[in-house]
């Protein structure tokens, strides 16, 4: 730490004690873990320098090595405890590719005399039986603000400080003369020291997964799922090669390949699961939309048996092992239900159900969690409010089906969640409204404090843990990518025009005088840029706020419209082709995938609307919106004479995507276009005759460019890349060169390790 010797530093309503490692507001005390503490204190008493990265880490972790990423979490969650406690919202300013700096003043002292705001409890009891000026010795009687006089007179707070000044000498006379209160004052402060010792105690108890150790598992790049054994002995996992994937079990002490569980086959292997001793495996197997098949494999290999159908989510068992619980969604979603069965599948019943028509449902996908008491199960649930649609984590009571949330924390998308072992917490992947990365979180229970456990650029998914908590495994993707440019779209000629490893990923286009806006990550934000064809004079566009992505240039070149979370939501924002005059343009709910119209006039975009997507179109000078479609459809592109919209679009009772072509004016669609096997993500672009639409697919892991008629023929593959993944592309204005985001994904395998 600095070499400022102060115990009490003063700015705001906020009181910090250097000494009891505590701070206080208005005399209430506020938890902080050690390390966020540990960062408010260096930058309290730095106050008004700015302190340098390096500085900071080697200060917090002078013994360890942890990446910017840790430092920058921790940055966010002090921000969040002292903007939730005050009206004032900056605190610590960023430095960009520096560091921080405390931004309030900061009044700092260290004075034997004072009682701290902690110990006003046992002061208390002592002033509210005396005459506050007269009797307590206090050094400035104007400097204490009192209500009434006399005998039932309280010391509310010293100016500037929230602290209690004393002379001790006055302190001493006046204890003697008040013998009958000096026992209530002592009980006091015994009160008060062992609530201390108590409060060091928990802050310098290391939290779950609080600081932790990963290691991978899997070097292949090619698992799928993953499950770690109750007993953290064993990892199952599923890998994907050629089309077909298969279940291999391998001991986590060795660096053997495994044993194939099951055998490879055209069928997809989700929501691992073992049994609490160990001895079987669960898993999910569909095939394309189909629903999923709920089966059971002993762990160590054998014939699987099918358990249930129409299985929406990965299963959890109770602590005993006697019971399943997964999600089932209904045709069409109407009704979302969590059921529970006996452990070999039979005696399904109903716990829990929720109606579309309330904005609510549980999550399809992510899995429930058993509690190790068996006296609640946690899911997520789908939520649609004024502030958006976004996702929750509830508990379901066992013996009644009663809900409640378990944290006040709104996630984008929650993936599956898993108790610690003590019922303390539980650990589960999700992702926040600002990244747009899954990671793994923890989340305190029974209060609900959220913080995330790892922050990072990798996305994260299938956790599972450990029977004693110490362990978790997690499939992590890993993706690097870089723009290429490809002229007439031959794969033979593609160049590599940027190396920053996350270029275009979420966003790619031109401009009419052959420039390319792309995405790219700027410290832990995503901003945009703007550069020559061939990747010279890259400049930076956006201003380092939230996640930036989505973008698309106006044909006469005078606008930028792209999505952003620089407001805390998903909304279209316009920006001058410089950068400057940001505008927010949008106010809806996860606005997003905007295409401007061939006159320069008007923004077609996606977003939500009663809990479905929908298509929607506004002026680019701003205005109300208007819907385009009654059902919903997304991830629009306009046809080069502007009639036209191709967007994604699903048929009522149909389980396979389609691209719709419906009239710019909106209405219901005019074609339905099918492909055999529907690209995901769907990114649509009009050739610039208007008779076909490009799109991109991957089939064995590497992707192509393709061409599809709106005659209805059959598509037809444009580029011939024999390696890689496309993650973005596109043409130029005068359609002779091609851009695109192109690089690799990796999904292992990665333990992480609980560390003392």
């Amino acid at each position: 730490m600095s070499e400022q010797s102060q115990r009490f530093y003063e700015f705001g309503d906020f009181l910090l004690d250097a000494q009891e490692r505590l701070l206080f507001r208005d005399g209430e005390p506020l938890d902080l873990t050690p390390k966020v503490f540990d960062i408010l204190l260096e930058l309290v008493q730095n106050g008004g320098r700015v302190v340098e990265k390096k500085e900071l880490m080697e200060k917090v972790w002078p013994d360890s090595f942890v990446e910017e990423a840790n430092l920058t979490q921790h940055i966010s969650t002090l921000r969040k405890k002292l903007a939730q406690h005050s009206e004032r919202d900056r605190y610590i300013l960023t430095v960009p590719g520096r560091g921080y700096r405390f931004i309030p003043s900061v009044r700092g002292w260290n004075d034997d005399a004072v009682i701290t705001v902690h110990e006003r409890i046992s002061a208390r009891v002592l002033v509210e039986e005396t005459d506050v000026g007269g009797d307590l010795g206090v050094e400035d009687e104007d400097a204490v603000s009192t209500i009434g006089r006399g005998p039932q007179a309280r010391i509310i707070r010293a100016p500037h400080s929230g602290a209690l000044l004393l002379k001790p000498a006055s302190l001493t006379q006046k204890l003697r003369r008040h013998r009958d209160l000096i026992a209530v004052l002592v009980i006091g402060l015994a009160v008060v020291l062992a609530f201390g010792a108590y409060k060091i105690f928990i802050q310098k108890r290391t939290a779950p997964f609080e600081k932790t150790k990963l290691a991978k598992f899997t070097n292949t790049g090619k698992a799928t799922s993953a499950a770690i054994s109750p007993d953290g002995k064993y990892v199952a996992y599923a890998v994907a090669d050629a089309g077909r994937e298969s279940l291999w079990i391998r001991q986590v002490a060795t660096s053997n390949n495994g044993v194939q569980v099951v055998a490879p086959q055209e069928f997809n292997y989700a929501g691992l699961t073992f049994s609490p001793d160990g001895d079987y495996l669960y898993y999910l197997g569909t095939f394309g939309n189909a629903p999923g098949l709920l089966y059971r494999v002993p762990a160590l290999g054998g014939t699987p048996t099918k358990l249930q159908e129409d299985v929406d989510s990965p299963p959890t068992l109770s602590p005993d092992g006697k019971q399943l619980a997964y999600v089932r969604g209904y045709p069409d979603l109407k009704e979302t239900t969590l059921l529970i069965a006996a452990a070999d599948g039979t005696n399904e019943r109903k716990l829990a159900s929720l109606k579309s028509s309330s904005n609510t449902a549980f999550t399809i996908g992510a899995g429930p969690s058993w509690s190790p008491d068996g006296k609640r199960i946690a899911c997520a649930v789908d939520k649609v409010g004024d502030s958006g649609e976004y996702q929750e984590l509830f508990e379901v009571q066992v013996d009644n089906g009663a809900m409640k949330p378990i944290t006040s924390e709104r996630w984008l998308r929650v993936g599956r969640a898993a108790w610690i072992s003590d019922g303390s917490g539980l650990t589960l992947v999700a992702t926040d409204q600002e990244s747009l990365l899954s990671q793994v979180w923890f989340v305190s229970y029974p209060n609900g404090e959220a913080r995330k456990v790892t922050n990072d650029l990798d996305d994260y998914r299938d956790l599972s843990m450990t029977g004693d908590s110490r362990a978790m495994a997690v499939v992590q993707s890993s993706q690097q990518a870089n723009v290429w440019l490809v002229p007439e779209a031959d794969a033979g000629r593609a160049a590599e025009i940027t190396s920053n490893n996350f270029d275009g990923v979420l966003g790619l286009a031109w401009t009419p005088d052959g420039r390319i806006v792309y995405s790219t990550v700027t410290g832990t934000t995503q901003n945009l840029w703007i550069m020559d064809a061939d990747g010279r004079h890259q400049k930076q566009l956006t201003d380092n706020a939230g996640f930036s992505r989505g973008v698309t240039v106006s044909p006469d070149g005078r606008y930028i419209v792209f999505g952003s979370t620089r407001d805390g939501n998903q909304h279209l924002w316009r920006m001058d082709a410089d950068g400057s005059n940001i505008l927010q343009l949008t106010d809806g709910l996860r606005d997003s995938v905007p295409a401007i119209s061939p006159d320069s006039q008007w923004v077609v975009y996606r977003s939500q609307s009663s809990g479905k997507t929908n298509l929607f179109k506004i002026p680019i000078g701003g205005g109300q919106p208007v819907r385009l479609m009654e059902r919903g459809g997304g991830l629009p592109a306009i046809s080069p004479d502007g009639r036209l919209i191709a967007c994604v679009y699903l048929e009522e009772g149909q389980s396979s995507l389609k691209i719709a072509l419906i009239p710019f004016e909106g209405g219901a669609p005019l074609k339905l276009l099918a492909l055999k096997d529907f690209p995901n993500p769907a990114l649509l672009q009009w050739t610039n005759d208007g008779k076909a639409i490009q799109y991109f697919s991957t089939q064995g892991g590497v992707s192509n460019i393709w061409l599809l008629p709106i005659d209805g023929s059959g598509p037809v593959r444009l580029t011939n890349f024999d390696s890689q993944r496309i993650f973005r592309f596109a043409f130029s204005r005068d359609g002779h060169s091609l851009a695109i985001a192109r690089g690799e994904v990796a999904n292992d395998v990665v333990l992480i390790n609980a560390v003392k």
